[in-house]
């Protein structure tokens, strides 16, 4: 079987989709034949990918058996299939690619997608989303997203003690919460800060990496809050940086909120955290639920639920020392690229 793989995010640049899709065609390439069709380029080059992609499928397409198309936006590119192949088409759909709400998108997205041989959702709430606007059940699937178990070694004491330094960090006397992502308002950074972290003993300080449009209110909330020497905005960090983070964290916090037209469709920060044994306190929506094994990598709370979000950072009762082998079964991306070969065999 040889299969096809086209997607617009792909390294070098840096981003959960660019990731999803590095490691998806990394992983398969191990297992199967695929070719990999690619924008290497970000938005900007979006153009000219797609009428590299028209003129490949053109010229090309009948050389395949299964075409796998990373994600909705691109989800037009079915019916050219259908004219140019006889190749089984599939598509993963992340979240946002499925609830985008620009005028005309949600009409002629589920028309396009309905075109296609099988849907692989990242989560159950991807999927219900897709239910909702009208793509049958019979052709989805939910495959959660990987993640690499290989190749991550341990930061060194020296490592450690680097991103202490760079960063400012009090590296004794103090408990480390710890979020990674975007900063967006469904992240919930600002909520969080406002209604728990505040509230919590002083030897906790609450590390968040990333960077967004929600910056300067989080920067004002510190501000207003008195909280600017216990709340550490670090920007975007490198991936080793990243890794040193969740490594000296003692609680990871993925406290977001439901934002209308906006979503989190799985949380790939959150199998990176548990490969690393640290234990997860998060909002119980959206996909986030697919991502947290309650009570074994993390715990699911209520979204905006005050004293529970208190009661689990303070007491978070999971045993740090099976929680990676938790998230290894679950999540291993030689089981989730497994999971993608059947799928495509039965197409």
């Amino acid at each position: 079987m040889k299969l096809l793989f086209i997607t617009r995010a792909y390294p070098p640049l840096v981003g959960g989709m660019e990731k999803f899709a590095s490691d998806f065609h990394e992983n398969y390439r191990k297992q199967g034949e695929i070719e990999l069709l690619a924008n290497t380029g970000g938005k900007k080059n979006i153009p000219l990918f797609l009428v590299r992609v028209i003129f490949f499928l053109m010229f090309r397409s009948r050389e395949y058996d299964v075409i796998h198309i990373y994600d909705a936006v691109l989800s037009p590119l079915a019916l050219m299939i259908k004219v140019f192949s006889k190749a089984s088409i599939s598509f993963t759909v992340n979240g946002l690619d499925i609830v985008y709400p620009r005028f005309g998108y949600q009409k002629l997205m589920p028309f396009f997608l309905k075109q296609a041989d099988r849907i692989f959702a990242i989560s159950e709430y991807t999927m219900e989303q897709c239910i909702s606007r009208g793509i049958p059940r019979e052709k989805l699937t939910v495959i959660p997203v990987g993640i690499n178990f290989d190749n991550f070694p341990p930061a060194t004491e020296s490592k450690k003690s680097e991103t202490f330094a760079k960063f400012n960090l009090p590296a004794q006397g103090v408990k480390i919460l710890l979020t990674v992502g975007r900063l967006v308002k469904r992240k919930g950074h600002a909520w969080f800060i406002a209604n728990v972290f505040k509230k919590l003993p002083q030897d906790y300080i609450y590390v968040i990496a990333g960077a967004g449009p929600e910056q300067e209110t989080i920067e004002n909330l510190l501000r207003e809050l008195n909280l600017s020497n216990r709340v550490y905005l670090l920007g975007r960090v490198t991936d080793d940086e990243k890794n040193c983070l969740y490594q000296i964290a003692d609680v990871f916090i993925m406290p977001n909120i439901v934002v209308k037209n906006d979503q989190e469709g799985f949380g790939i920060v959150l199998l990176e955290a548990g490969r690393y044994g640290l234990p997860i306190v998060a909002s119980d929506i959206e996909g986030i639920r697919d991502a947290v094994i309650n009570q074994k990598t993390g715990r699911l709370i209520a979204e905006k639920d005050v004293q529970a979000f208190m009661d689990a950072i303070l007491n978070p009762e999971l045993d740090r020392s099976t929680l990676a082998d938790a998230v290894a079964a679950h999540f291993d991306w030689k089981h989730i690229i497994e999971k993608y070969r059947k799928a495509f065999e039965r197409m």
